[in-house]
């Protein structure tokens, strides 16, 4: 299905915006408009956000709209606008946009019109940009700092000389949330060192992994009891799991000789260690357990960085993306020790590269805790309009 429609602009050029689900052109449009430092990266960028729309086009139920702007045969933009029912802003149903590129006011503002109003027409009155779904593959918010760090699977990039968020401004979207993404430069914080005896940290199997799935989704209801400006819903769980599938197998192969007991002093981790078989567990899914009820009181998932394994490089980066902690044991270290036996099994692989991301200025307890131990890298900016 294509829709077609013209608007001529002050130069006497003529903007054409075509709403489509053709793939072919979607690729070719994607081909010539989007920003991705590394080429051969780009290519599977494309090939992954192919099959994402894929997808979501054969589901009826499911709003999504490409919108791909022209200026004769020439690529000027694109973006995506879509209601996912398990986004939400601030706990209430919100559109988005994302992937969008924009080589001009003019094309931005005919992009974003189309936008809102497939917003509107779906009973929706905000909206909220650059979402990237899926996620994992394109990150959140549009990057204003650190362009020149390595790019990161999971974490939102763009073209330095993007005027966008100019753009945006001029068409009334406020700069509403901003999030960094910290390079954690300390490997061990003290906190983690002293553990509750009653505390255990396992590692388990990804078949195993699937069994925990709603003690994860009940611990995120718990520890995320503050109101979001952005959440991703209860299948976000699932996208990790894809995500550790896709990790070659190569990299659980332990890259050292391994004796717990003169790797750490803390004996809970030793314990971890010797009760698992770390190259049969997962190292990016650390969790914390109360010995006495068996009860899952924390965990963090981590991104690998599919970006390297993509380019043929083995994975060493990691992207820290989300922590999770019951609400009662805050303040027990419990974090701390996640953090610390987390970066320590994770470089028993080769990771020797942490980035907590997407920390929301607004959350204190998550700058409070996270940011003395790590040094600022990137940021970006989410923006939103009521329509």
């Amino acid at each position: 299905m294509v829709q077609i429609l013209e608007k001529l602009i002050d130069v006497g050029k003529p903007i054409k915006i075509v709403i489509t689900t053709d793939l072919k052109e979607i690729k070719k449009a994607l081909e010539d408009i989007l920003f991705v430092p590394n080429e051969v990266v780009k290519s599977y960028v494309i090939s992954e956000l192919l099959f994402y729309l894929e997808k979501k086009f054969l589901d009826e139920d499911y709003k999504i709209q490409v919108c791909i702007g022209y200026i004769g045969t020439e690529v000027e933009g694109f973006v995506i606008a879509q209601i996912d029912p398990y986004y939400t802003s601030y706990s209430r149903k919100c559109g988005t946009f994302g992937w969008l590129h924009a080589n001009s006011l003019e094309v931005c503002k005919e992009l974003i019109k189309r936008c809102e109003k497939f917003v509107k027409v779906n009973n929706v009155r905000k909206i909220r940009g650059n979402i990237n779904f899926p996620k994992n593959l394109g990150g959140i918010g549009i990057q204003f700092m650190g362009f020149n760090e390595q790019m990161l699977y999971g974490v939102s990039y763009n073209d330095p000389n993007s005027r966008i968020l100019e753009y945006l401004d001029s068409l009334g979207y406020q700069k509403e949330s901003e999030y960094t993404c910290v390079y954690v430069t300390q490997k061990t914080w003290d906190k983690g060192k002293k553990i509750d005896k009653n505390i255990e940290f396992r590692y388990v199997t990804m078949k195993e992994l699937y069994d925990y799935v709603d003690d994860i989704r009940n611990l995120a209801s718990n520890s995320f009891h503050e109101i979001l400006p952005d959440a991703s819903g209860r299948n976000r769980v699932f996208e990790f799991f894809k995500v550790f599938e896709r990790i070659p197998k190569s990299f659980y192969k332990i890259k050292e000789d391994f004796n717990p007991k003169t790797y750490s002093d803390v004996p809970q981790f030793v314990e971890t260690w010797e009760t698992c078989d770390l190259e049969n567990t997962e190292p990016f899914a650390p969790m914390a357990f109360n010995k006495t009820t068996g009860e899952l009181v924390g965990i963090l998932l981590g991104l690998p960085d599919l970006f390297e394994a993509w380019t043929g490089n083995p994975i060493t980066r990691c992207n820290v993306d989300t922590a999770m902690v019951k609400k009662g044991y805050f303040g027990k270290g419990i974090f701390s020790s996640l953090n610390n036996i987390g970066q320590l099994t994770a470089n028993l692989h080769g990771v020797d590269y942490y980035e907590g991301t997407a920390i929301w200025s607004n959350n204190s307890r998550a700058i409070d805790t996270i940011f003395p131990h790590c040094e600022p890298l990137r940021k970006h900016y989410m923006t939103q309009k009521r329509i």
